[in-house]
C-alpha cells in the first residue's frame, strides 16, 4: 500500500507547518483527494492513524475531500463532470478533453489550535 509512504511523508510536512506558525497541535487536517489519484481513501485514513502516533499529529483527524473528475471539451467548451470513466462531451461527444479536476492528492486545509 503505497498510502503508508503517503502519509509518512505528508506527517512531517505538517509537523513542520506546526513548529513554524507556533501552532499547539492540529485538531483536523483536510486532505484532498481525485478520484483518479490512483489512492484509496480508507488506506489513507487507516496509515494515517496508526503512522500518526507519537508525532505533533497524535489525537488529530484526517479529513479526506473527494475532489470529482471534471473536464472541458476542447470542440464545444463544455464543463463537466465525468461520470463511470466516460471522457467523451456529453454535448458534442468530442474525445478531445481536458482534464480540470480529480488528480489532486494534496492538503486542503489544516485546523490548528
Amino acid at each position: 500500500m503505497h498510502e503508508f509512504s503517503i502519509i509518512e511523508n505528508l506527517i512531517p510536512q505538517v509537523e513542520d507547518f506546526l513548529i513554524k506558525g507556533n501552532y499547539r497541535r492540529a485538531h483536523k487536517i483536510f486532505l484532498d483527494v481525485g478520484e483518479l489519484s490512483g489512492v484509496i481513501p480508507d488506506a489513507l485514513t487507516f496509515a494515517y492513524e496508526i503512522c500518526a502516533k507519537g508525532t505533533l499529529l497524535e489525537g488529530s483527524e484526517l479529513r479526506i475531500r473527494v475532489i470529482p473528475v471534471t473536464a472541458s471539451c476542447e470542440a464545444c467548451f463544455l464543463k463537466f463532470e465525468v461520470h463511470n470513466y466516460s471522457f467523451f462531451c456529453p454535448q458534442c461527444q468530442s474525445r478531445e478533453l481536458k482534464l480540470l479536476t480529480g488528480k489532486e492528492l494534496k492538503v486542503g486545509e489544516i485546523e490548528v489550535e
